[in-house]
């Protein structure tokens, strides 16, 4: 048994150098029909199509570096974009809260409403007391969409948490 795997072994060592090595001229595979058996024919195109793309390339270089050099001064970068204007922003005013889970939710508009309306800046305490508890057991959220003059806005807040509502910027 360990002869024949020294066999194999020594065979399989020796193989690649027994191997021939493939002549450039031999491989004719991917060459056209014509130039299959005109091998000096072959390596002519083939030097002269490397020859091309070197001084191509080179020429290319060389035209792109002296384009480069003929351009004159820059010139000036444009002037900076004017700065944005400010929305004006006014007062609070709410146009939807609403309370709970996504599954299970009240309308709580007219009790933040009635004490936020008005009012440049304002925070409260999200509990139950803005319209009971619509989802017993489950964490609630109030979400606030408002308007600070033309600039729409949103806030929210888990429940036993502070929700605040600005429209100072």
């Amino acid at each position: 048994m360990k002869a024949t795997i020294a066999l194999l072994l020594a065979l399989f060592v020796a193989l690649p150098a027994t191997a021939q090595p493939r002549d450039r001229d031999r491989d004719d595979d991917d060459d056209p029909p014509e130039y299959r058996e005109r091998g000096e024919v072959r390596d002519a195109y083939r030097r002269g199509y490397e020859r091309g793309v070197e001084r191509g390339f080179e020429r290319g270089y060389r035209k792109g570096f002296d384009e480069g050099e003929r351009r004159g001064v820059p010139a000036a970068p444009p002037p900076p974009p004017p700065p944005p204007q400010p929305v004006p922003t006014g007062p609070i005013r709410v146009t939807g809260a609403f309370y709970g889970t996504s599954a299970k939710n009240c309308d709580a508009t007219r009790f933040v409403a009635s004490r936020a309306n008005g009012k440049r800046s304002y925070s409260m305490e999200v509990t139950n007391n803005m319209c009971g508890d619509p989802a017993r057991g489950d964490r609630k959220a109030l979400e606030v969409t408002y308007w600070c003059g033309r600039l729409s806005k949103s806030a929210s807040a888990n429940e036993h948490r502070t929700i605040y509502l600005d429209c100072t910027s």
